[in-house]
């Protein structure tokens, strides 16, 4: 398993996808990452954030497709690693600034697939957005918009909610590796449905509360010094990997 990791700050991040788009970058925002887009020339970009996965995850569950895909793990810089301000932190920047709002305003295809409350909460428009009522339905949506969209933005969020419903009966570390797995199979079909040139991000968060994790020793430990991340792959002609 060979690639690079770097450091990103996630305040970087919003720039960096308008750069990928070759949509100018307003002068209130941080410069794009330069370690990230001399990797990549995509002609379209899909954001995927899950919910409580981060490094520790990655490494502990090893989502097989995410693995063999992966040409850079950007470590997210950022002193709020929950799910809302990180969410926020990609998608909002100075000046009433807001990245779908922005790329739609270029004339840009966006779609962004979330729940009804996420709709809300970060500003997306109704005339772009699919509203779900779990990660189920978000796959789905997500297959239908793929391949059209320019900018496609997809939030999967299920862990906690099906941890309150089935967290007695079902220990959490069992519960998170299985939608981790099933996450990673559900971007293997997003992935052989898109269009070549198609860039992915799939980011993790420490979701939006804390869930007790029966992990103990070096893992208990790691766990607590988990990052969010962004995974990166582009779908290139030639199904190479940019070294």
């Amino acid at each position: 398993m060979s690639f690079p990791q770097v450091s990103v700050p996630a305040a970087e991040m919003p720039s960096t996808v308008l750069h990928f788009m070759r949509i100018d970058v307003p002068d209130a925002l941080p410069p794009p990452n330069p370690d990230l887009i001399q990797r990549f020339n995509p002609r379209a970009v899909v954001i995927v954030i899950i919910d409580n996965f981060g490094l520790f995850e990655a490494v502990v569950y090893r989502p097989e497709f995410l693995i063999k895909n992966m040409e850079v793990l950007a470590l997210l810089q950022t002193s709020s690693p929950q799910a809302v301000p990180l969410i926020t932190s990609l998608l909002r920047g100075p000046r009433a600034f807001h990245l779908t709002e922005y790329v739609r305003g270029y004339g840009k295809f966006v779609r962004v697939v979330c729940r009804a409350d996420d709709a809300e909460l970060f500003g997306f428009d109704p005339a772009y957005t699919v509203t779900t009522r779990d990660d189920m339905a978000t796959y789905v949506e997500s297959t239908r918009y793929v391949f059209r969209s320019e900018l496609l933005l997809v939030h999967f969020l299920d862990f906690e909610s099906l941890y309150a419903q089935y967290g007695h009966r079902t220990p959490p570390e069992t519960l998170l590796g299985k939608i981790v797995r099933r996450t990673d199979n559900w971007i293997k079909v997003l992935y052989r449905q898109a269009r070549t040139g198609t860039l992915f991000i799939i980011v993790g968060n420490h979701g939006r509360h804390p869930v007790p994790l029966n992990y103990e020793g070096k893992l208990a430990e790691w766990r607590k010094a988990n990052a969010p991340i962004a995974i990166m792959f582009q779908k290139r002609e030639d199904g190479s990997r940019q070294q």
